[in-house]
């Protein structure tokens, strides 16, 4: 019912055609995250036989913050654990490191953080593996994609996630590069002959995987190239 409610308010400030700042800011309010779970009223009282012909606004208003308080101390966390997990709600990965579900993503830095260890990763970022690291678990695995212009014929790029789950250590700062898609890529794919060295570090995904995964002329470009 209380949702009913707000979603009713929202309907009607969206459907005015002129809103003065006090409502705007109301409906800005309505438009936040957040979404009632249930409320109490004196009907519920009287189903239990309290008599609450005398029972005040503001003693109402006392009941239901101590049973929020209740809820929030005892059922709530494993609760929507649990119930979100029955509608199938999709889950941001466990921490490479400690495996621990507690993970929150920053969206404006494109990074993970674990709340248990804090251990941090990049969301879009992958890492060249290339020797001295063992790139053999991760193309048994068919983890990450093929890197055809490194001297290591078994290199490959994989998620800053899958490095750190199996080497559970940070990746050096050189070896981040980033798939770019097209026409974001049209930027790095053809050489600029004033910066040969840092061009030839961009290398064009050319297997099949990575194609079906960014699009065609995509390139893995280093961090040092990104252009801002």
């Amino acid at each position: 019912m209380v949702q009913q409610i707000l979603d009713d308010l929202r309907t009607y400030f969206e459907a005015k055609t002129t809103i003065t700042p006090e409502e705007q800011a109301l409906l800005q309010r309505l438009k936040d995250d957040f979404f009632p779970i249930t409320s109490v009223s004196r009907e519920d009282l009287q189903t239990y036989g309290f008599d609450t012909r005398s029972v005040t606004d503001a003693q109402m208003r006392r009941l239901a913050q101590k049973m929020a308080n209740d809820y929030c101390e005892q059922l709530f966390w494993s609760s929507m654990e649990i119930i979100a997990e029955g509608l199938e709600f999709p889950r941001y990965p466990e921490c490479p490191v400690c495996a621990s579900r507690h993970v929150c993503l920053d969206g404006q830095k494109g990074t993970f953080r674990c709340e248990g260890c804090g251990q941090e990763w990049h969301e879009h970022l992958y890492v060249l593996v290339e020797f001295p690291d063992d790139t053999s678990f991760f193309e048994e695995e068919y983890i990450g994609y093929p890197s055809f212009g490194s001297s290591d014929n078994g290199a490959r790029y994989v998620s800053e996630y899958d490095y750190i789950a199996h080497f559970k250590k940070q990746p050096e700062s050189n070896r981040y590069f980033k798939p770019l898609g097209w026409p974001e890529s049209q930027l790095y794919l053809f050489q600029d002959e004033s910066n040969d060295d840092l061009y030839s570090l961009n290398e064009p995904i050319q297997d099949e995987s990575g194609i079906e995964d960014f699009g065609e002329n995509a390139v893995w470009v280093p961090l040092c190239n990104l252009k801002q």
